[in-house]
């Protein structure tokens, strides 16, 4: 189901992109406070968020039941340090945004973004690895 949810919100989120970035431009910070970008912004953080819970549900729940069920090798030996370093980049990401709405910087918040996303991307690298594997 986290995966699906994953999945689904990553969907909806490729569809409400910013009108501006608010990281990169201060005027497009400005009027994000004053409430003055489309609606699609705080949609975009909506989904994003459910996109990031669903995923880590997911990297959580799979490699232990890996691990557990001894299913899924490649899947149970890597899991669980793609597991801590995606909770690292989330935690990352986190801080940056919370730095940013504080107005203490940036915390270079896209870094972090972008190893949240490669380190799914690995991860679901593995599962297909460890399924196709299974299935031979």
């Amino acid at each position: 189901m986290a995966l699906a949810v994953f999945g689904a919100a990553t969907a909806v989120d490729s569809r409400l992109p910013l009108s501006c970035a608010p990281t990169a431009d201060p005027e497009c910070a400005a009027r994000e406070t004053a409430g003055l970008v489309p609606a699609t912004h705080t949609a975009h953080a909506v989904s994003s968020g459910l996109a990031t819970a669903g995923a880590l549900v997911a990297l959580v729940a799979l490699t232990a039941a890996a691990r557990r069920y001894g299913q899924w090798p490649p899947l149970a030996r890597t899991g669980p340090v793609l597991v801590v370093l995606e909770l690292a980049a989330t935690a990352w990401t986190l801080a940056a945004v919370a730095a940013f709405e504080a107005g203490k910087g940036i915390w270079s918040l896209g870094a972090g973004q972008r190893l949240q996303v490669l380190l799914v991307a690995v991860w679901l690298a593995v599962l297909a690895l460890s399924l196709l594997r299974e299935e031979r």
